[in-house]
C-alpha cells in the first residue's frame, strides 16, 4: 500500500510539472502581455521598462524556475489586469465555483442513480430504451449550446429564472443543470451496465431464493456492489466539474474561477490563467489519488494484494 501511495505521489508531482511547463510555454507564445497592459500611447521604451518590471525580459527558462519557486512558496504571482495577487482572486471566486459544483453533483446523483438502476432492472423495456436513447443524446449535446437554450426558454421566453450571475437558489438552477446534463447521461449508462452485470450474479439468485424483497436486493446489495465500479467515475467527475465550469460560468456570467480563467485568457493575463489552471490540475490529481485509495480500501480483493 505504501509503495502504491508513493508511486502515485511521484506521478502527481510529475503531472503537475509537465502541465505547468506546457501552460507556461504556450501562454508566452500567444503574445507579449506588456502590449495589452500598457496604455495605447505608450512608447517602445516605456513598454520595455514595463517588461523589465514584470520580469519578462529574463530568459524563458529562468522565468519558469522563478515561477516554480514562487509557487512552492504559495505565491501564484500578481494579476496584470486586476492588479491584485492571483491567490486573492482565486480565493474570492472559488466559493462560487464550489456552490455550482455541489449543485451539479447533487443533481447528477439524484437523477442518474435511480435512472441507471431502474433501466437495468427493467432492461429491454420501454423505460430502458428511453433512458438509453436519452443518455446517448445527452452525451452528444454541447454543454454551452444546451445552456444557451435553457436561457432562451426559461429566462427570456417564460421569464421563470434569471439568465445568470450569482444570487439566490433560483440563480443556480440553470447553470447547475447545464453543468450536470452530460455527466447525468454518462453516469446513467455506466451504472446501468454495472447493475445489469450484478443482477446476473449468483448471489442475487441466492438472495431471491431466500425470499428477500426485490427492493432490498436492488438497493442494498446490487447498488452497493455496482457503486465500486461507478465510484471512480464519480470521483473524477467531481473534479471534472471544475474544469467544465469554465464554459458554463462564462455562458451564465457566474463569478467563479471558470469565468476568471476566461477573463485571464481574454486579456492575456498569464498569471491568472496559470494560477487557475494549476489549481484545477492540482485538485484533479489529488482527487484521482483519493479515489484510487478509497477504491483499494472498499474492494477487499485489492487489499489482499
Amino acid at each position: 500500500m505504501l509503495k502504491v501511495i508513493g508511486w502515485r505521489l511521484v506521478q502527481a508531482v510529475a503531472s503537475l510539472l509537465v502541465v505547468t511547463a506546457g501552460l507556461f510555454l504556450v501562454l508566452r507564445l500567444t503574445g507579449r502581455p506588456e502590449n495589452f497592459i500598457a496604455h495605447e500611447g505608450s512608447t517602445l521604451e516605456q513598454r520595455a521598462q514595463l517588461r523589465a518590471a514584470l520580469g519578462l525580459d529574463e530568459p524563458l527558462y529562468k522565468q519558469f524556475f522563478i515561477y516554480i519557486n514562487n509557487v512552492l512558496h504559495g505565491d501564484l504571482g500578481n494579476s496584470y489586469s486586476f492588479g491584485v495577487p492571483v491567490s486573492d482572486l482565486i480565493t474570492d471566486r472559488f466559493p462560487n465555483t464550489i456552490i455550482l459544483t455541489a449543485g451539479a453533483m447533487a443533481l447528477t446523483l439524484a437523477v442518474a442513480v435511480p435512472m441507471g438502476v431502474y433501466a437495468a432492472y427493467w432492461r429491454g423495456g420501454r423505460f430502458d430504451n428511453t433512458v438509453r436513447v436519452g443518455s446517448g443524446f445527452g452525451q452528444s449535446l454541447p454543454s454551452f449550446w444546451f445552456g444557451l437554450i435553457l436561457i432562451l426558454v426559461f429566462a427570456v421566453h417564460f421569464k421563470w429564472l434569471p439568465p445568470g450571475n450569482a444570487g439566490g437558489i433560483d440563480h443556480i438552477i440553470l447553470p447547475a443543470l447545464t453543468l450536470a446534463f452530460e455527466p447525468i447521461a454518462r453516469l446513467t449508462r455506466l451504472l446501468r451496465s454495472s447493475v445489469v452485470e450484478e443482477l446476473s450474479s449468483d448471489y442475487v439468485t441466492f438472495l431471491r431464493m431466500k425470499g428477500m424483497s426485490e427492493r432490498t436486493i436492488l438497493w442494498k446489495h446490487v447498488l452497493r456492489n455496482s457503486a465500486l465500479t461507478a465510484m471512480t467515475f464519480v470521483g473524477i467527475l467531481l473534479i471534472g466539474f471544475l474544469a467544465g465550469s469554465v464554459l458554463v460560468e462564462t455562458v451564465f456570467s457566474w463569478p467563479g474561477i471558470g469565468q476568471l480563467m476566461t477573463d485571464g485568457l481574454r486579456q492575456r493575463d498569464f498569471a491568472v490563467v496559470q494560477g487557475v489552471s494549476l489549481v484545477i490540475v492540482g485538485l484533479f490529481v489529488i482527487g484521482s489519488l483519493i479515489v484510487d485509495l478509497l477504491y483499494t480500501v472498499l474492494n477487499p480483493r485489492l487489499r489482499t494484494k
